[in-house]
C-alpha cells in the first residue's frame, strides 16, 4: 500500500481530523432500517414502529431518546427514588449506545488518518520510527473527546412512508444531542488506544493493497491482547510456528506468508487473532489450530448425522430423544476447515493435524487442502511461498 502523495496528504494535527470524521458522520445520520427499527421497537417498547410513517415515528421516538425541542425527554432522565436511573432511561440509554455505535465506514475513515499520520510520522525520521506509545495513543482519545462536546448534535433518518428498505428516500429526520456518556462510548470503541507495533503496520502496508490493509488494521485494533510488544522473527527460526514465538511474532507471521488472494483473509486473521487470544503460553499453536479444525469437522459429521435422522423420523421424536438440532449448518463448519487448511499450511508450514474420524465425513466432503481461488496476477507468487 503506497503512501500518501500530492494533495492527499494528511498533515496538520490528528486529534482535530479524527474529531471531524466523528462530527461528519453525526451529521450525515444513522438511518433507521429494518433491523435497527426491531430493536428499537423491543427495547423501547414500540411496537409497529416500523411501519409506521417518519414523522409520526420521529414524534415517538423523540420524547424517549432526548430529542424534543427543549434536548430533554420526559421518559429519558427520570430517576428512581433511590437515584439510580428508572427503567425508561436505561432503556432510552441502551437504545443510543446502539444508534452510536462507530459503523465500518467511520472507522475505516479514522483508520486511513491514522495510517497517513504514520507515513507522515515514518518521513520525518526514517531512520528511527518507534512502536506507538499506548500512553500517546490513550491521549489521542482524549484529545479527540475533548473537541466533541457534550450534546453534539446528531441526525436520525426515517422512512417518510413506513416500512421502506434501507435505501429508500428518508424525508424525515431527528436531530438528537449526543450525551457526554454516548459519545465516550463512541471515542472509546474507536480504539485509538490500541497500538499497533511499527514492525506489524509496516508489513501490512507493504504486503496488501489499500482496501484490504484498512480491513487488517481494523482486525488488528480488535484484538482482544496486546499487539505492543515488538515482534522479532529470524530468519533461522522453524516455519513450523514453535513455541518460543510470541503472539506478535504469529501475528506477525500470518500478515508475512498468508496469501493476499485468498478470499477469507480477512476472516482468518480475525480466527487467528482469536486463537492466539486463547493460547496458553509455551503451548504449540499447530496443536491449538489443529484442535479447533477437528472441533469443526466433528460438528460437520454430527450435522451431517442430525439431518439424516431428521429425514427418517421428526423433530418432536428427536427431542423426546434428547437430539438437539446442530447450532453450526453443516457446509459452514466445512467451509471453515478448508479455511484452516489453508491457513495451516500458509502460515505455520504443514497441514493441520488430521481428525482420526474424517473418514466418516459425508462423500461430498474437501478431500487435501483447497488453497483457494488461483489469481492469474499473483496466485503463482503466492503458490511459491506456500510450497517455500
Amino acid at each position: 500500500m503506497p503512501g500518501p502523495s500530492g494533495p492527499s496528504r494528511v498533515s496538520g494535527p490528528l486529534a482535530p481530523r479524527i474529531a471531524d470524521a466523528v462530527r461528519r458522520w453525526l451529521a450525515t445520520g444513522v438511518r433507521l432500517g429494518p433491523e435497527t427499527c426491531a430493536f428499537l421497537e423491543a427495547q423501547l417498547d414500540l411496537p409497529g414502529l416500523a411501519a409506521l410513517p417518519g414523522a409520526e415515528a420521529a414524534a415517538r421516538l423523540a420524547p424517549l431518546l432526548g430529542a424534543a425541542p427543549e434536548g430533554r425527554g420526559a421518559g429519558a432522565t427520570g430517576h428512581g427514588k433511590d437515584g439510580a436511573p428508572d427503567q425508561p432511561a436505561a432503556d432510552a440509554e441502551t437504545a443510543l449506545e446502539y444508534l452510536f455505535y462507530p459503523d465500518t465506514a467511520l472507522r475505516l475513515t479514522v483508520e486511513r488518518l491514522l495510517v497517513h499520520a504514520d507515513w507522515t510520522a515514518s518521513e520525518s525520521a526514517p531512520d528511527s520510527v518507534p512502536d506507538p506509545d499506548p500512553v500517546i495513543a490513550s491521549s489521542l482519545s482524549a484529545a479527540v473527546l475533548r473537541l466533541l462536546p457534550p450534546d453534539s448534535p446528531a441526525v436520525l433518518h426515517l422512512s417518510e412512508t413506513g416500512n421502506e428498505p434501507q435505501h429508500a428516500p428518508h424525508a424525515a429526520r431527528l436531530v438528537l444531542p449526543v450525551p457526554g456518556w454516548a459519545m465516550a462510548q463512541l471515542v472509546r470503541r474507536l480504539r485509538l488506544d490500541r497500538a499497533i507495533p511499527a514492525g506489524i503496520a509496516e508489513a501490512v502496508s507493504h504486503a496488501l493493497p489499500e482496501p484490504q490493509a484498512l480491513a487488517v488494521r481494523l482486525a488488528l485494533r480488535d484484538a482482544r491482547f496486546e499487539l505492543a510488544e515488538t515482534p522479532a522473527v529470524s530468519a533461522a527460526e522453524s516455519s513450523a510456528g514453535t513455541a518460543r514465538e510470541s503472539r506478535p511474532d504469529l501475528v506477525l507471521r500470518f500478515i508475512q506468508r498468508m496469501p493476499p488472494s485468498d478470499p477469507g483473509y480477512v476472516e482468518a486473521l480475525a480466527l487467528w487473532l482469536d486463537l492466539l487470544h486463547d493460547l496458553p503460553p509455551g503451548a504449540s499453536a499447530h496443536a491449538a489450530l489443529s484442535a479447533r479444525r477437528e472441533r469443526l469437522s466433528r460438528a460437520a459429521r454430527e450435522a451431517d448425522e442430525f439431518t439424516e435422522r431428521l429425514g427418517r423420523l421428526n423433530m418432536e421424536i428427536l427431542m423426546l430423544q434428547g437430539v438437539h438440532a446442530p447450532a453450526l449448518d453443516a457446509a459452514e463448519a466445512r467451509r471453515r476447515v478448508r479455511l484452516m487448511d489453508r491457513m495451516c499450511l500458509a502460515v505455520l508450514g504443514r497441514p493441520a493435524a488430521p481428525d482420526p474420524a474424517e473418514e466418516g465425513m459425508a462423500p461430498d466432503a474437501p478431500a487435501g487442502h483447497d488453497l483457494g481461488a488461483f489469481d492469474p496476477a499473483t496466485g503463482l507468487d503466492d503458490l511459491m511461498r506456500l510450497l517455500s
